[in-house]
């Protein structure tokens, strides 16, 4: 078990599902960690970029009706994907038993398990298959990439990739958290982000011929402070 695995097994949090959608959804956030350095709008600021997401799937692939996600942690895209799209054909896993027990009470879905993002099988298709903020957990970036390959067979239409820490900008994401946080080589000891290549994934996109087509992101969150160090993939069927 590596020590972001130890972090997210203790996450959790009270959740109100009577609450109004907006109100959840900043639960769920929280949940998943996106409580530190925060500021006004923070919340309303990821809550848009949920949206922004949906209007790129709807323009690049049209319709869906299903959505899976790896590392979905407390569940609140696929709560968004339900309430805000009305999909209804939701799974998804995550290696922290506290954060699914939370996404299955919340989402009210059974297909939400335990698992090791390797550990995906690809015979169940689903339209759009999700990673948001989750590859920079991983061990090393060739798992990051065996990771995609097995999204890839699994989706229909889409994969996506939020928050993919950029390589070219590792040594500037690190000078910034330490400028930010009091002793930070210390208190993060053993935490590493994993960092990937433009290029690579490029290239990856390249090998699978003319049926694929992809687009690299700058996401337009201003609230966000890591946003400059990051970038979205979306990589989809033509």
């Amino acid at each position: 078990m590596n020590n972001w695995h130890k972090i997210w097994n203790k996450k959790t949090c009270e959740v109100n599902i009577d609450e109004d959608v907006f109100s959840v959804f900043r639960s769920l956030k929280i949940a998943n960690g996106f409580d530190v350095m925060t500021e006004d709008g923070y919340y309303e600021a990821f809550f848009q970029d949920f949206k922004d997401m949906t209007d790129k799937i709807h323009a690049s692939v049209g319709t869906f009706e299903s959505v899976y996600e790896v590392g979905c942690g407390s569940g609140v895209n696929l709560y968004l994907f339900n309430k805000l799209e009305n999909i209804t054909k939701l799974g998804g896993c995550d290696y922290s038993e506290s954060l699914i027990t939370l996404a299955k009470d919340v989402v009210g879905v059974q297909d939400i398990r335990i698992l090791d993002a390797e550990e995906i099988d690809t015979e169940e298709k689903f339209d759009i298959v999700l990673a948001d903020s989750v590859f920079q957990y991983f061990t090393s970036p060739e798992k990051g990439y065996k990771v995609l390959d097995l999204m890839r067979r699994k989706a229909n239409k889409m994969v996506i990739l939020t928050e993919v820490h950029d390589q070219a900008l590792e040594q500037e994401h690190l000078d910034y958290r330490r400028s930010q946080i009091e002793d930070y080589d210390e208190r993060y000891k053993g935490l590493d982000k994993t960092f990937y290549s433009r290029e690579k994934l490029l290239e990856y996109v390249a090998s699978l011929g003319p049926e694929y087509a992809c687009e690299i992101i700058k996401p337009n969150n201003e609230k966000y402070w890591n946003n400059r160090f990051v970038f979205d993939f979306y990589l989809w069927k033509k």
